[in-house]
């Protein structure tokens, strides 16, 4: 195996308890506590202050033309918030009804996040209908999630699992990678799934059908929640 080159555990620095994060062609965005930063892919141009409003924001996600956060508790908790691209048309209340949601992915049809409180994965279509707030069920503390073509994978933090089931909800498996050190952030290209092991200061790996695992992939991180990847690049 390969070993992984160029670690820069401190490429943008002066966040506030980063909580999620999610790339576009251009740029990095995080949940900042009570804000959505953004940055170049660089480091550079940092604005912890994007898009401001929101509450204890534990989650982000990007398509091609807008930006989604979980708002967890708070002010506007319990919300899914929406903003253009541009950090304009701000909703805080985009999608109401959730239970303490963390992480939040999109695909080309649907919206996904955690309700950490309920230990379910919510969905809505894109434009914010069709909420279904028990979409799967029985997540332990949930805290990532992401979808592919085919799948839909989430943390449970509290078992140090990671789960998987089909993208119509069926074929729930809540112990698809087991061994994790209490996991949080979760992310996957064409070829792989990475996950943080925040209790370990790792990131670890495993291919799209769970074989191949390995725990400390990334070591040296300090307390790892978000973790991204830019491209569908054999990484």
């Amino acid at each position: 195996m390969r070993e992984w080159a160029g670690v820069n555990q401190t490429l943008i620095t002066g966040a506030s308890q980063p909580a999620g994060m999610a790339v576009n062609a251009r740029h990095i965005f995080w949940a900042n506590n009570d804000t959505i930063a953004e940055a170049n892919l660089d480091g550079s141009e940092v604005n912890l202050s994007f898009i401001t409003g929101a509450s204890d924001t534990a989650g982000v996600a990007v398509n091609a033309h807008h930006i989604f956060w979980a708002n967890r508790t708070g002010t506007v908790g319990n919300t899914i918030g929406r903003a253009n691209l541009d950090g304009t048309g701000v909703n805080q209340n985009f999608i109401t009804g959730a239970n303490e949601p963390t992480g939040v992915v999109v695909n080309a049809r649907h919206i996904y996040w955690l309700n950490e409180g309920t230990g379910t994965i919510g969905r809505a279509n894109l434009d914010g209908t069709g909420v279904d707030q028990d979409f799967i069920t029985g997540a332990n503390v949930p805290a990532g999630v992401v979808v592919n073509a085919r799948h839909i994978y989430w943390t449970n933090s509290a078992t140090g699992t990671i789960g998987r089931a089909n993208l119509d909800g069926t074929g729930v498996n809540q112990d698809f990678i087991t061994g994790v050190g209490q996991p949080v952030g979760l992310v996957a290209n064409a070829r792989h799934i990475y996950w943080t092991n925040f209790s370990a200061g790792t990131i670890g790996r495993a291919n799209l059908d769970g074989a191949g695992v390995n725990q400390s992939f990334i070591t040296g991180a300090s307390g790892p929640i978000g973790v991204a990847v830019r491209t569908s690049a054999d990484g």
